[in-house]
C-alpha cells in the first residue's frame, strides 16, 4: 500500500512538473515512477542494515556460554555405566589419590570392539607419581582396528594377556583412588563392557573427567585433550598410545585441580572384588628415535616405569642379544628396535631393563678383571658399554 501511494505521489509530481515545462505529462509520470523505485531500493537497504545492527546489538551479547550435553560426555554428578562423576556443587570431598587411565581400542563402540591396550598412572594431587602401568591386551578375536592410528598390530597382541587376566591388576590400582580420564565416558563404557564380559560385577567408582574439569577452569575454543594440553604448554610425546596419553594428563591434572573451586563426589570409595593380580604384561615401544640422548635413552623413556620381572630365560636371551649388539661398541636403530621388541615381549619396564643393563656391565667388568689386570682395550670396552647404555 505504501509503495502504491508513493508511486502515485511521485508520478503526479513528475506529470505536473513536465506539464509546467511544456512537455508531456506521460513522461513526468514515467520519471516519477523511476524515482519511486530508486527510493524504495534505498529504503530497503537502510531498513536491512538497521535490522542487522539490531540483531547484533540485542542477540549477540545474550549468547549463553557454550555447553555440552548428551550421554557421550560426563555430566556434573552424572552416572555412567561404571563411573559416578564429580560435581562442582553437590557431594563430599575425597582424598586426593588418583589413577589416570587411558585405553586403546579396536573401535569406537564396545558392542563391536575390544580393549587392546591399557595404561595407568597413580599419583596424588601434588603431582607426585607413585607408579606407572601399561600393557597390550589380547582382544581374543585377533582384530585390532585402525593400526595406522594406534600402531598396534595383530602380531603384537597375539602374545599379550587377555583382559580377564589383567582384571585384578587394574582393580588393585583402582582401590581407594579416583579414576581420571579425558572424555571419561569412553573409558567408562569399554571398561564396563570388559569387566562384564569377564563375569566381574563392580560397584560404582568415583571418577573425574578432565574434559569436564577443564571446562570449569579454562576458556578454550574446544576441549580436545590436545587443545587443553597445548593451552598449558604441554606437548604430548606419544599420541595415540595409552601410556603417552596418561603421562600427558598427569602433567596438567594438578593445575586443573588447583584452579577448580570445588570437586565433590556423591559416593565414597567402594569395596572392589578381591581378584589377585596376575602380574602379566606386554609392553611396547613406539616411535623409537635416536634423538640427542641416544637409542637406549629413547627406549627407556617409551617404557612404563616398571613392568614384569624378567625370567631367567629372558634375562639370558636379552643379555646375549645385548652382547651381539655391542660387539662393535655402538648401537644402531635396528639393534635398538630388536632390544625393545624383546623387552616388550617380556613385559619389562624401565626399571627392569636398567637392571639388565647393569647386570651386563657387571659381567663385562668381571671378565676384564678375571686375570687380575685390566688393560687399555678392556677399559675402552667398559667405557663404551657405560656410554652406550647410559649408565654413566
Amino acid at each position: 500500500m505504501d509503495a502504491l501511494l508513493a508511486f502515485v505521489v511521485f508520478g503526479a509530481i513528475g506529470a505536473y512538473w513536465m506539464k509546467k515545462k511544456g512537455r508531456s505529462p506521460i513522461l513526468g509520470l514515467f520519471l516519477g515512477g523511476i524515482l519511486n523505485i530508486i527510493g524504495l531500493v534505498i529504503m530497503y537497504f537502510i531498513k536491512d542494515k538497521s535490522a542487522t545492527n539490531q540483531v547484533e546489538t540485542i542477540v549477540t551479547p545474550s549468547q549463553p556460554k557454550k555447553m555440552y550435553s548428551g550421554s557421550r560426555f560426563a555430566q556434573d554428578s552424572g552416572k555412567g555405566s561404571l563411573f559416578h562423576y564429580a560435581s562442582s556443587s553437590t557431594g563430599n570431598e575425597l582424598p586426593g589419590e588418583f589413577v589416570i587411565i587411558d585405553l586403546e581400542t579396536s573401535g569406537l563402540e564396545p558392542s563391536n570392539a575390544r580393549v587392546i591396550e591399557v595404561a595407568m598412572v597413580l599419583m596424588n594431587a601434588k603431582g607426585e607419581i607413585h607408579e606407572e602401568y601399561a600393557t597390550l591386551v589380547n582382544p581374543g578375536n585377533g582384530e585390532v582396528g585402525p593400526t595406522f592410528i594406534h600402531h598396534i598390530t595383530e602380531e603384537a597382541v597375539a602374545s599379550a594377556p587377555r583382559f580377564e587376566e589383567i582384571a585384578g591388576d587394574i582393580l588393585k590400582r583402582f582401590e581407594n583412588r579416583i579414576v581420571v580420564a579425558h572424555h571419561a565416558a569412553f573409558e567408562d563404557k569399554f571398561l564396563a563392557s570388559e569387566f562384564r564380559r569377564a563375569g566381574i560385577k563392580l560397584p560404582p567408582i568415583p571418577a573425574l573427567d578432565t574434559l569436564w574439569l577443564s571446562r570449569q577452569v579454562v576458556d578454550l575454543p574446544n576441549y580436545k585433550m590436545q587443545t587443553v594440553l597445548q593451552s598449558y604448554g604441554v606437548e604430548e610425546i606419544d599420541l595415540h598410545t595409552a601410556l603417552g596419553d596418561v603421562r600427558a594428563l598427569s602433567k596438567i591434572l594438578p593445575t586443573l585441580l588447583n584452579r577448580a573451586p570445588s570437586i565433590l563426589y556423591s559416593i565414597t570409595h567402594p569395596v572392589l572384588p578381591d581378584i589377585a593380580p596376575s602380574g602379566k604384561q606386554k609392553t611396547r615401544v613406539t616411535n623409537l628415535k635416536k634423538g640427542e640422548k641416544g637409542w637406549i635413552s629413547s627406549l627407556l623413556e617409551k617404557l612404563p616405569e616398571s613392568g614384569s620381572s624378567a625370567s631367567n630365560e629372558l634375562e639370558v636371551e636379552y643379555l646375549e642379544l645385548l652382547e651381539k649388539v655391542l660387539a662393535d661398541g655402538k648401537i644402531i636403530g635396528d639393534e635398538a628396535k630388536a632390544l625393545s621388541k624383546l623387552a616388550g615381549e617380556a613385559g619389562l619396564g624401565k626399571k627392569q631393563v636398567i637392571q639388565l643393563h647393569e647386570s651386563f656391565l657387571a659381567s663385562v667388568k668381571a671378565q676384564a678383571e678375571a686375570d687380575g689386570i685390566v688393560d687399555a682395550a678392556e677399559i675402552k670396552k667398559i667405557e663404551q658399554v657405560i656410554k652406550s647404555l647410559n649408565l654413566g
